[in-house]
């Protein structure tokens, strides 16, 4: 029977569609709505242990699928130096010197145009054989092009390992940071629950929260969750 009743029971404040930085904001209006109302000992309570939620609140960590920031940042510039290189290489060296012969085809299929096309970890398989090729005729290009080709690559395979290091750090910080937000729902679904023993009307209860900040469905409709029971 638990299921069939569990829609009743549910807490409206944990189903609220805003992103952090929005639901502690509204955590904070009811905060000060109820403080400004000075509703009696009875409240004290309840809004110490809002308050004590609030606190422990991160509102700087945004929502799941975030960019990993620093770590995309960083791989994009390591790709395009990479590319560049690809390009550079291609120009000054490889057409110039090796174009009549049979090699000159197995460099065509890495331009760099062919490379910026592909996903990432295609980009990763297809770079490490360009560097294999760079190695293998580097007696017909330049002394140096295997060890410079190296440090490029390797730059970019540290800036995706980077970037997926951040993205799963970030995963788990909000699974380990998902208390926090159920922590405010509860002590505001308290808060409800008192200011509903305390006013009749719903007008009054629903004066204590502030829902404009909730995101809308696809239908362009705000949940049903977030409307007042008018009955």
């Amino acid at each position: 029977m638990q299921g069939a009743y569990s829609t009743y029971f549910d807490n409206l404040f944990e189903a609220l569609r805003m992103a952090r930085p929005d639901f502690k904001a509204q955590a904070e209006y009811s905060l000060r709505a109820g403080r400004e109302a000075a509703l009696g000992t009875a409240f004290a309570p309840l809004l110490a242990e809002l308050e004590t939620a609030i606190g422990g609140f991160d509102e700087n960590l945004a929502d799941r699928g975030q960019s990993t920031a620093g770590g995309t940042t960083a791989f994009r510039q390591a790709r395009a130096e990479w590319l560049e290189f690809v390009d550079d290489t291609m120009k000054d060296h490889v057409t110039p010197k090796l174009r009549k012969l049979p090699v000159y085809a197995d460099f065509k299929k890495f331009g760099k145009s062919k490379l910026a096309a592909l996903p990432q970890p295609a980009l990763l398989t297809e770079s490490e054989r360009l560097l294999a090729l760079y190695t293998a005729q580097q007696p017909s290009l330049y002394p140096t092009l295997g060890a410079e080709a190296q440090a490029k690559y390797a730059a970019l395979a540290a800036a995706d390992a980077s970037r997926d290091t951040q993205a799963a750090t970030i995963d788990a910080a909000i699974l380990d940071l998902a208390a926090d937000r159920a922590a405010i729902a509860r002590a505001q679904r308290r808060l409800k629950a008192q200011l509903e023993l305390t006013f009749d009307q719903p007008e009054k209860v629903y004066s204590f929260f502030d829902f404009s900040a909730a995101k809308v469905n696809k239908s362009g409709k705000a949940k049903a969750v977030l409307v007042p029971n008018q009955d």
